[in-house]
């Protein structure tokens, strides 16, 4: 078995060896073939002039000699002569046509007979001559072509081999900048990753110097102080400090956790209502606190935001539900301003106006505020106060006493003109050192009756003791000084020159009505001093939208954006609203986004009626299309935002600010008449209007 394999072994190789021998044989076979070809093929080549010229002369012979109609093969000689022209080249052709010419003037001169067809002797020659030369000038003509066509080719392809030197350069090149181009990415995302690192670490170091300098001293000194704005410098502010009556013993007796969280309570809930009115907590000493008013920002109301923040105080203290009663002094006046220490710096001021203040706070009736003279004559507009008589150090009023001059008041108002009624206010006045409420009395005594006795020595004796009972003196003063009381806010609608009577019968039914607190507008509207801005006009858009006769929601959807319409002023810088220079263009860009900023503080408020928004953001916009901010004109204005417009400038032209005088209510409705009639304003709102005011 073994034996029959290796034979089958054998055979097979043996096959497969015969057969490779074949294949090379067959190889070699077809190698040499093909050689052969390529010899011939490159023979043709080297001499294709001499063989074509040998072709032509043999055709001419051949055609000549074996065609009968001679004549009518004259013209294949074109292409031959058209082909070497367009292959060989302009002399070539050309010799081939001259050969060919030659030729053929051979062969008709030795026989003429066959060429002569239908024709004479003397067509034949000049048919011969202009074949002939028709076939040079092609021949001619055509090589000339070719071998411009050649040049222009090799020119081609000459720079198409410069053109591929360059591109294998540029691609050389291209591989070498993307070399370096790869590099230098991995170089700049390390560099930039290196940058970034620093970045961080930059605003993580600002970020904690930041937290720590917010954490010890206002936000507002912190950034200044970074940004080298801060400067030391005299300037007049309003100082306020507060401290809360028997505190200390109120330590003394509770644990002192208890009086740390308690304590911490109160100071958070003071430092909301002091930052809300842009006061500088200057320093806190224990249960007290220091602040200022119009330092470092030197906003022009400083007085009226310390007022009103001493009033918000009162309220959040009373809030927290404890039994402390707090004490709060404010005083204004010129200050020293500015970093104070060496290494360890505080904002603070110093001088006259800041121990007034204290001193102030220290005789202040607890629960009360005290301002001073200079308080009182800027916030006089604004606020209504008491002068606080001189109880000889007491600070708490006889109740009795005051009982009786209230009696006594009921009863002179039933009887203006009574005298007896008259001397005895008067009388209950000076004692209790209210002298110049009790010269008013004695002084309406004797306009009615002029040698009235009583009267005459009541005048005189509350003119003596004047200055003693209303000014108090004040340690660390020469004279006595003026202290007031404050009692509260002024109602704008009690004032009959801007808020007829005809009117304020609708106000009392409509002001009710809005129930979004006073401290959410009223920082804002102290900044320019249009304290009550956003009630007057809630109420007077509100009245004009029910005399128009618009749905209730339009008319509760206006007394909200009437209200709130002005809270975006908080992104108007200070120096811009409380002041009446003309703005500059970037300037009057940014007052015109406040109408947006309100929506959008609005929103936040969590109001997302289109409608109202609607009417906040096209307060601004004119009738006539030249308002802002898009320059809406006529319908394209929501009625609310038309209502918004007229209510809005009224209360403006009659309210006091700082850079115009007020307008009596007639006086301002004339106005926004010729306004109108500009047409600035619908005419149909500004009817509204006037049927209120009773015009």
């Amino acid at each position: 078995m073994m034996e029959q394999d290796s034979q089958v072994q054998l055979e097979v190789q043996s096959d497969t060896k015969d057969t490779a021998e074949e294949v090379e044989i067959e190889i070699l076979r077809k190698s040499d073939a093909f050689n052969s070809m390529g010899a011939i093929r490159d023979y043709i080549f080297r001499n294709f002039e001499g063989i074509f010229i040998l072709l032509i002369l043999v055709s001419v012979s051949l055609i000549n000699y074996f065609i009968y109609s001679k004549v009518a093969f004259l013209n294949f000689y074109f292409l031959p002569i058209l082909t070497a022209g367009y292959f060989l080249g302009k002399k070539t052709a050309v010799l081939g046509a001259f050969f060919a010419t030659l030729m053929i003037w051979v062969f008709v001169l030795v026989d003429k007979e066959n060429y002569l067809v239908q024709t004479g002797e003397f067509d034949l020659y000049f048919n011969l001559i202009v074949w002939g030369g028709f076939l040079i000038l092609s021949a001619w003509w055509i090589g000339s072509l070719s071998e411009r066509f050649r040049l222009e080719l090799k020119n081609n392809k000459k720079l198409q081999n410069d053109l591929a030197k360059e591109k294998n350069l540029l691609k050389i090149s291209n591989e070498e900048l993307n070399k370096h181009t790869d590099n230098l990415a991995l170089q700049v995302q390390e560099r930039t990753r290196e940058l970034e690192r620093s970045h961080r670490t930059i605003e993580t170091l600002k970020t904690k110097v930041e937290d720590t300098l917010f954490s010890v001293m206002d936000g507002n000194v912190a950034r200044m102080m970074i940004e080298g704005k801060l400067r030391t410098e005299k300037r007049r502010i309003s100082i306020l400090f507060s401290d809360l009556k028997d505190f200390t013993s109120y330590s003394d007796t509770h644990p002192p956790e208890q009086v740390v969280d308690e304590l911490n309570t109160y100071l958070n809930k003071m430092e909301k209502s002091i930052i809300k009115y842009f006061g500088h907590i200057d320093k806190y000493m224990g249960d007290g606190i220091m602040v200022e008013f119009g330092a470092p920002i030197n906003y022009q109301m400083h007085a009226l935001m310390a007022v009103l923040a001493a009033l918000n105080m009162q309220n959040c203290l009373k809030e927290l539900n404890t039994n402390w009663e707090m004490r709060i002094g404010i005083a204004t006046g010129p200050s020293v301003i500015g970093l104070f220490g060496s290494k360890r710096k505080n904002y603070s001021c110093i001088g006259d106006t800041a121990n007034l203040a204290s001193r102030l706070e220290n005789i202040c009736d607890p629960g009360g505020v005290f301002i001073d003279e200079e308080t009182y004559s800027d916030v006089k507009p604004y606020i209504l106060a008491a002068q606080v008589n001189n109880f000889a150090g007491q600070r708490s009023s006889d109740e009795a006493a005051e009982n009786k001059i209230k009696k006594l008041e009921e009863d002179l108002a039933k009887a203006p003109d009574d005298i007896d009624k008259l001397n005895t206010l008067g009388s209950a006045y000076f004692e209790m050192k209210a002298a110049t409420a009790a010269i008013d009395c004695f002084q309406k005594v004797l306009k009615l009756d002029p040698d009235n006795t009583k009267a005459k020595l009541g005048f005189a004796d509350a003119n003596l003791k004047k200055e003693e009972f209303e000014k108090i003196a004040i340690k660390g003063k020469k004279d006595r000084m003026s202290v007031y009381r404050v009692i509260g806010l002024i109602d704008n609608a009690l004032n009959r020159s801007k808020i007829p009577e005809v009117f304020y019968e609708r106000y009392n039914e409509i002001v009710p009505k809005i129930n979004i607190p006073d401290d959410v507008i009223l920082p804002i509207e102290s900044i320019d001093g249009r304290v009550g801005h956003g009630k007057i006009v809630a109420a007077i858009a509100y009245a004009m939208a029910d005399e128009m006769e618009l749905s209730l929601e339009d008319k509760e959807n206006l007394l909200i954006a009437a209200f709130l319409h002005d809270i975006g002023n908080a992104i108007i810088p200070s120096e811009l609203l409380d002041n009446n220079r003309k703005l500059t263009p970037t300037e009057y860009e940014i007052f015109k986004k406040h109408p947006s900023e309100s929506c959008r503080l609005i929103r936040q408020m969590g109001y997302h009626s289109e409608s109202l928004l609607e009417m906040v953001a096209s307060h601004h916009e004119r009738w006539n299309g030249s308002g802002y901010p898009k320059g809406l004109k006529g319908d394209e204005i929501p009625v609310g935002g038309r209502i918004l417009a007229i209510a809005d400038t009224f209360d403006a032209m009659t309210s006091k600010r700082l850079y115009a005088e007020t307008w009596e209510y007639k006086s301002a409705i004339r106005e926004i008449e010729k306004e109108t009639k500009l047409g600035l304003y619908d005419p149909k709102c500004f009817e509204a209007l006037k049927k209120l005011f009773g015009i």
